[in-house]
């Protein structure tokens, strides 16, 4: 049986370049599985992409290929690379994908046990397009790896340092508590912190955008229309709308880097 092969983009749900990617796999590999994790990354959103695979790589098995597409350099000088992921040997995960930090939040996770850089053409598409690397490299690659074509021919073996890295906020205490920042809203219009339930094990309120959040510990526990922060399901301090949206209230159409303060 073939890998999986999983596809995070920001193409938004209904693009046509899915189906793209997805048709140059089924005619490399017919019966390969292909999930689709998310294809609404906001546009050009790296640090949102990185959470995304770093948060869903675990609930997948051994062997299972991601391909990542969030791609604002496409075209450029920007490096692709093939990047292995594992606790060990035998629970080895490959991640394809731009090298502008889309591995940055996995690399803190799960040990890298080797980087290769995306080189070989003979695995490319015959013409690669010079603004979709994801159908014409990234996805014949992937293909390449389901059909058992080693990682040493993908490209030269490079050092962890070659990964590219980008800055992932980290909240600071304060005389009157946390100062952390909004990462990013979910599909529901959730803020997502950068508050942990580790750090910050015991919160009561959150103030932010000039609302402020009362800590409960599920949805259930206010009533429609409260403004209340919980621990969501990926261990993130999280600030919602009991049956509402957090981002329209605050009125934000990018909420990524708003300030979050936290009290105990």
């Amino acid at each position: 049986m073939f890998p999986l092969i999983t596809l995070t983009t920001d193409f938004q749900p209904g693009s046509p370049y899915i189906a793209q990617m997805k048709g140059v796999l089924y005619c490399r590999v017919p019966d390969v599985r292909i999930v689709d994790v998310t294809h609404a990354v906001p546009p050009q959103n790296i640090l949102f992409g990185a959470f995304a695979l770093a948060d869903t790589m675990p609930y997948f098995p051994a062997g299972t290929i991601h391909v990542a597409v969030v791609d604002p350099g496409v075209g450029s000088e920007r490096e692709l690379v093939c990047v292995r992921l594992g606790k060990s040997a035998d629970q080895t995960q490959t991640v394809l994908c731009p090298n502008n930090g889309l591995v940055s939040v996995l690399a803190r996770k799960f040990p890298v046990l080797s980087v290769n850089l995306i080189q070989n053409p003979a695995l490319f598409s015959e013409t690669p397009s010079g603004t979709f690397h994801g159908r014409d490299i990234l996805a014949p690659v992937a293909a390449a790896l389901a059909l058992g074509v080693p990682v040493s021919e993908v490209g030269e073996a490079v050092g962890l340092e070659r990964l590219v890295s980008i800055s992932i906020p980290e909240p600071e205490k304060t005389p009157a508590g946390w100062r952390g920042q909004v990462l990013f809203a979910d599909s529901f219009g959730n803020l997502t912190t950068n508050f942990t339930r580790e750090l910050v094990p015991n919160p009561a309120l959150v103030t932010a955008g000039a609302k402020t959040f009362r800590f409960v510990r599920t949805y259930a526990d206010a009533p429609a229309g409260s403004l209340v922060a919980l621990f969501g399901s990926q261990g993130r301090l999280e600030l919602a709308v009991v049956n509402g949206n957090a981002q329209e209230i605050l009125g934000l159409r990018d909420p990524q880097g708003l300030l979050a303060d936290c009290s105990e």
